[in-house]
């Protein structure tokens, strides 16, 4: 029962978003905006965006890999790029489906057990949270945007506390723990290292978030762009989103005062539309080699 209500989660956040949205808003003008928006533009932003990102995340999850494996068993950096945009090809379907994936396909490629493999994703899980906290920490507090004030502490708090383990946890004694494993064995430098990558990362899709706005028709300014999305990208990032939309479609409602709740929800709607073709181009070509690795349990 429990494993249901964890599948269903997220598509019962998603669809209650949409439900609250257009009873709130009106669908026929949201339609109208995005007849109104430059859509096409965006198709070659989007797969240039990705396929950079997948770069600086590839490099981030190996640089953890190397922490954890002798040169002869450690993955190609083509090799975890392929298995990374695979994964995120499932995890448009669903958050667990794609972490899954990655996840079994760590282990058969690098003969990692169970709890070490789980033990990586959830570190790897982490990292991208508390990197994409610290970068929002970082550009609020140089933007001063109006945020609401509850969202630079909450973000501070969360930045700090898996920069703190990052920092910490090496220097305890839980050899034993597949979990804990992980975070003594990447040490404190890869961790900072692997987090200051992830940073990159999301530089790059803000920069371009902002840049498709522009394009679609938005006039806000970068300033305001870049200390509004990663709030965005926060909530993005929780497992209550599906294929792109859901909670985050509200978040996307705090850039409201530059524009109409309209415009705006119209952008994101078509923006994580083309995000999502750009991942599905980006990964497909390598589900079908990931999945038969797994099978195999092959190595580079």
């Amino acid at each position: 029962m429990r494993t249901w209500l964890s599948w269903l989660a997220p598509y019962v956040v998603a669809g209650a978003v949409i439900v609250f949205i257009s009873q709130r808003y009106s669908i026929s003008a949201i339609r109208a905006e995005m007849a109104k928006g430059q859509t096409l533009p965006l198709v070659p932003l989007a797969l240039l965006t990705y396929f950079a990102s997948l770069a600086w995340v590839a490099f981030a999850d190996r640089t953890v890999l190397r922490g954890l494996l002798p040169a002869d068993q450690l993955p190609s950096y083509f090799g975890v790029a392929k298995g990374k945009a695979a994964a995120v090809v499932l995890h448009i379907v669903h958050y667990a489906l794609g972490q899954g994936i990655y996840a079994t396909w760590v282990a058969r490629r690098t003969g990692l057990n169970v709890g070490q493999a789980g033990g990586l994703i959830f570190y790897i899980i982490l990292a991208e949270l508390g990197s994409v906290c610290l970068y929002a920490t970082l550009v609020i507090a140089i933007g001063r945007p109006a945020v609401p004030a509850a969202v630079l502490p909450t973000v501070l708090g969360i930045a700090l506390a898996i920069v703190g383990a990052v920092l910490l946890v090496p220097a305890t004694r839980f050899e034993r723990s597949g979990f804990l494993q992980i975070w003594i064995k990447v040490g404190r430098a890869r961790g900072l290292a692997q987090l200051a990558i992830r940073l990159c990362q999301h530089a790059t899709t803000t920069t371009a978030t902002w840049l498709a706005a522009r394009w679609f028709g938005l006039d806000i300014p970068l300033g305001v762009m870049l200390s509004y999305m990663p709030v965005i990208l926060v909530v993005a990032s929780l497992p209550i989103n599906v294929a792109g939309f859901g909670a985050v479609q509200g978040a996307w409602l705090l850039l409201t005062p530059w524009a109409s709740a309209e415009r705006i929800l119209a952008f994101s709607v078509v923006w994580q539309a083309v995000s999502a073709l750009a991942l599905i181009v980006r990964g497909l070509p390598f589900l079908r080699g990931v999945l038969a690795d797994i099978r195999a349990g092959r190595r580079d």
